[in-house]
Order: structure tokens, then sequence, then C-alpha cells
């Protein structure tokens, strides 16, 4: 009976000893089946700050002052056609008050100086849809310039996403290492400074 429990323990000490160390065979057999840790640069994810870019590349600044120029011109055509108006209303009232002018006439220039109000407001609702429609249409060229600009950059990089993120963006943390918004911003100002010329 000793010697059963001897030969027992000595088996079971030799079975844990083996189960630990495993061949140098063994050992490359569990790793190679074993898959790879990815890291995110095997995914090749990086992108750029949209909000950035905009902010800084040379032609949405250039067609940002176009835009200001031209709001500035209507912002003025629409202050000038204000004080003729204004004017006009003044003068309405001078004469109606010292009943310089008959109730017919008067009635006349009440008339036109409500058609004139309701011109005004039309013009003025006109020049803001246009503006916001000149905007909107400066947003796309901007970022159709960039999407364009990123094909012809990742194809020396190739890169399988370029992310966007911005204020209101779905991107809530994104890594700075993987941000490559001043590289895009240089490239691009680049691309666009010499084809300006």
């Amino acid at each position: 009976m000793k010697r059963l429990l001897f030969y027992l323990t000595i088996c079971v000490s030799l079975l844990i000893s083996c189960k630990g160390t495993k061949t140098s065979e063994q050992a490359e057999t569990i790793d190679s089946v074993s898959p790879p840790v990815r890291t995110l640069v095997d995914y090749s994810i990086v992108y750029v700050d949209i909000d950035s870019l905009t902010e800084n590349y040379q032609l949405a600044k250039d067609l940002m002052a176009e835009l200001e120029e031209k709001m500035n011109r209507l912002e003025t055509d629409l202050n000038n056609r204000q004080r003729r108006f204004q004017t006009n209303v003044n003068d309405f009232q001078n004469k109606a008050s010292k009943g310089l002018e008959t109730r017919a006439v008067l009635a006349q220039m009440e008339e036109r100086l409500g058609i004139e109000q309701q011109q005004l407001m039309q013009l003025r609702e006109r020049y803001s849809m246009e503006m916001a429609e000149e905007q909107m249409v400066m947003q796309r060229k901007v970022l159709h310039e960039i999407m364009e600009y990123l094909k012809e950059y990742n194809k020396a990089k190739g890169y399988k996403y370029i992310l966007g993120t911005a204020f209101d963006a779905k991107i809530l943390y994104a890594d700075p290492s993987l941000n490559i918004t001043a590289e895009v911003l240089e490239g691009i100002n680049a691309k666009y400074k010499a084809e300006k010329k």
C-alpha cells in the first residue's frame, strides 16, 4: 500500500511538471494557432479635423472673403434702399401732418410706401436666401476639393479609412497620434497655391 501511494505521488508530480513546461516545438505550435493581436495601425485608420481643415484651407479663406464681400455689397444696397424708404416715409408724415397735400395724393403716397415696404421685405428675403445658397455651395466646393485631395493623397499612403472629426461629428474620441490634419492641410494648400498660379 505504501508502495502504491509512493508511485501515485511520483506519477502526479511528473504529470504536473510535464504540464508546466512546454518544449520549444509545442510553444511554436501554440503560438502559430492563436490569432495575432491586432492594433489600430493594422486597420490603417487615420482622421482629419474637418473644422481645422476648412478654417485653414486657403481655398476656403478665399471663398469666404468673396462671400463676405458680396454680403457687404448686398447689405449696403439694402441699407441705401431702407434709407430712401425712410426719407419717403418722413416726407409723407411731414406733408400729412402739415396738410400740404390733398387726401387723394396722400392716399397715393401711402399706397406707394406700402408697396415699397413690401418690396424691401421681399428683397431682404431674396438676399438672405441667395447668401445661404452661396454659403452652401462654398461649403460643398471646399469639401469636394478636400475629398478629391484625400483620394490623391491616399494613393501613396494606402489607408483603409480616413475619418473626419468635427465639433458635431459622430466620432467622440480619436487618438491624436492618428491625426493627419496638419499633413493634409499642408498638401492641400500647396496644391491650391500651385493651381492658382
